[in-house]
C-alpha cells in the first residue's frame, strides 16, 4: 500500500493541501496523507471557500505520477470514486458525483475534491490530492444551502478512522490501476449525475441544455445539447443536473 503508509494527523491547520504542498517541496514521499480536524482556510474549486468546521474529515495526499496534465486531471475528477465507495462501505448510503469534484447523498453536497499540480519548467513535478467530507458535522456550522452532514443523513455518529482507513484502501488501489492504464470511466458513470443524464452547463454568459455523453480523456465532460451539438465543458464550468424530462431529445 502506497498511499497511507504515512499519515500525518494535524489539529488545526489553515489548509491541508498547503501543509502537503509545503511538505511535498521538502522531498516527503509520495503516498503521504495529511489530516486535520479543521481548517480554518479551506478552499475548493476555483478558490471558492470550503468550509471546515469540526466533526468533518480533511486530508490531502502527496502523490508523484509521471503523468501528462490532461491525465492528472482525469484522475482527479475520477478520485470521486473512491470517497464514494468509501461512503457506501461505511455509512450505508447511496451517493451520486455531481461532475467535476463533488461526492452528494440525498441532493446534499457532503464531500468534494480538489487537486493540485506544481509544475516545473513546464513539467508536473508532484500533485497533491485534498479530500473534504462532512462526516459528523453539525449541520447548524454549515451556511451553504447545498451542504449536507452524513451524521445528519444516517442519523449516528460514524467513526472517523474507519472512514478515513477504507478511503484510503479505495484509494490507493483505484491509483495503482490508473497508473497502469486502467479507467473506470464504466463504473464512473454508473455514480455519476451528468452522464446519461439531463444537464445544464454554465459557459461563461452562456447556458446549455443537454445530455451527458461522457468523459473525455482529460476529465472534460462531453454533451449533446438539444439542438444536436457537442460541447465538451471544463472543470472551469458549472453543470447542474436536471430532472428528466426538463430537456426533450429527438433521435438516438
Amino acid at each position: 500500500m502506497l498511499i497511507g503508509r504515512k499519515v500525518l494527523v494535524k489539529d488545526e491547520v489553515n489548509s491541508t493541501n498547503d501543509v502537503a504542498k509545503a511538505l511535498a517541496v521538502e522531498g516527503e514521499p509520495e503516498g503521504t496523507v495529511v489530516t486535520a480536524a479543521r481548517q480554518t482556510f479551506g478552499r475548493g474549486r476555483t478558490g471558492r471557500r470550503w468550509e471546515s468546521p469540526q466533526g468533518g474529515l480533511y486530508l490531502s495526499v502527496i502523490l508523484r505520477p509521471e503523468l501528462p496534465a490532461p491525465d492528472l486531471t482525469l484522475f482527479t475528477v475520477l478520485s470521486c470514486l473512491p470517497v464514494a465507495q468509501a461512503m457506501e462501505e461505511v455509512c450505508r448510503v447511496v451517493p451520486s458525483i455531481k461532475w467535476p469534484n463533488d461526492v452528494r447523498v440525498e441532493g446534499k453536497k457532503v464531500a468534494g475534491i480538489l487537486g493540485e499540480v506544481c509544475y516545473r519548467g513546464g513539467e508536473p513535478r508532484f500533485m497533491v490530492l485534498g479530500i473534504g467530507i462532512d462526516l459528523n458535522t453539525d449541520p447548524a456550522a454549515l451556511t451553504a444551502p447545498e451542504a449536507g452532514s452524513l451524521r445528519e443523513i444516517c442519523k449516528r455518529d460514524l467513526d472517523p478512522e474507519r472512514f478515513l482507513n477504507v478511503l484510503l484502501f479505495r484509494l490507493d488501489d483505484m491509483y495503482a490501476r490508473f497508473m497502469k492504464g486502467e479507467r473506470e470511466l464504466d463504473l464512473y458513470a454508473r455514480y455519476s449525475e451528468s452522464i446519461g443524464r439531463d444537464v445544464e452547463v454554465r459557459l461563461g454568459d452562456q447556458r446549455v441544455r443537454g445530455r451527458g455523453m461522457r468523459l473525455d480523456a482529460d476529465g472534460a465532460l462531453v454533451l449533446r445539447s438539444e439542438d444536436g451539438m457537442i460541447y465538451r465543458a471544463t472543470s472551469v464550468h458549472d453543470v447542474v443536473p436536471l430532472d428528466r424530462g426538463q430537456v426533450r431529445f429527438e433521435g438516438g
